[in-house]
């Protein structure tokens, strides 16, 4: 596979490719101690597409996401970032975690500068972003994660939760990376605060061209901004398919320590009573759709 320089992917708008070949992964490898957290994934990431990952506690999402950007190096197997591995030379991960943007969970508690302007340049900055380009980001890190002028001079400490999150998230697309990658985004939000964080993550994604993976445990969440979906279990990938075909395999979920969508039950409940209605739909407005169809043939 021919390796794309990234000026010129993004001048073709060719959408950056993430690729896990029989990777595995051991915590305290060769002690008494030892645990296999991940083995022999095969997965591939592209397409300017938004793919969840979902699983119980334990199942290797986390473990997965820091292998994405180089926080650690996979025991086997090899992690390929447009066809070249990002481990073929070690003193060059630091462009690899510059390309491939890693938001934890909770990164509000990783805001460090005294205001929130300094805190999103933070990274452009250390890539020797020049001024212009650095207020350049900035401003649309700021736009895309709603963040007003006004708060940029402020300390991040005196913002809200929801705020906080926001600007830590914008620290990490002020990057301008070429994959985002977003353990738990919404964790710990209201409704409201989920919407918010999670619609501008779609429309970044919608107008920058750009593959996102999210890592949540809402299937609500997944159902409706999710576009693929990758089931865990013990640190095995057992499905990867699109959301609706995921979703048809309650059973699948379930065995997760997951659930479906409280909306894809309804549905099949409805169709288990004897109403003619499609027992794959994962959203309310799908189901909305779907209902009101059955009602006007009757």
């Amino acid at each position: 596979m021919k390796v794309v320089p990234r000026s010129e992917r993004h001048g073709h708008n060719i959408v950056a490719k993430l690729e896990l070949e029989n990777v595995s992964y051991v915590y305290g490898a060769g002690t008494p101690f030892c645990i296999t957290a991940l083995k022999d994934i095969n997965i591939s990431f592209g397409e300017n597409k938004i793919t969840g990952i979902i699983g119980h506690t334990g199942s290797g999402k986390s473990t997965l996401t820091q292998l994405f950007n180089g926080l650690i190096k996979p025991e086997t197997g090899v992690v390929r970032l447009d066809g070249m591995d990002i481990w073929e030379d070690p003193k060059a991960i630091s462009k690899i975690r510059h390309r491939i943007g890693l938001v934890f969970q909770y990164p509000e508690y990783q805001l460090f500068e005294e205001t929130v302007e300094k805190d999103i340049a933070f990274g452009p900055v250390n890539m020797k972003k020049t001024p212009e380009q650095v207020k350049l980001l900035v401003e649309q890190a700021a736009d895309f994660t709603g963040i007003p002028k006004s708060m940029l001079c402020m300390s991040p400490f005196e913002l809200s939760g929801g705020q906080k999150r926001r600007v830590a998230i914008a620290g990490v697309i002020a990057m301008d990376p070429d994959i985002l990658v977003l353990d738990e985004p919404a964790a710990g939000l209201d409704p409201g605060g989920r919407e918010e964080i999670l619609g501008r993550i779609k429309a970044y994604r919608d107008k920058k061209n750009k593959t996102v993976i999210l890592i949540s445990h809402s299937m609500e969440d997944m159902a409706k901004y999710a576009e693929e979906l990758v089931v865990m279990k013990n640190g095995t990938v057992i499905m990867h398919d699109t959301v609706a075909e995921v979703f048809k395999r309650t059973d699948l979920i379930e065995e997760t320590g997951l659930s479906v969508p409280r909306i894809t039950k309804l549905m099949k409940r409805l169709k288990k009573d004897g109403y003619p209605v499609s027992d794959s739909v994962y959203t309310v407005e799908a189901a909305y759709n779907e209902i009101m169809n059955v009602l006007n043939k009757q």
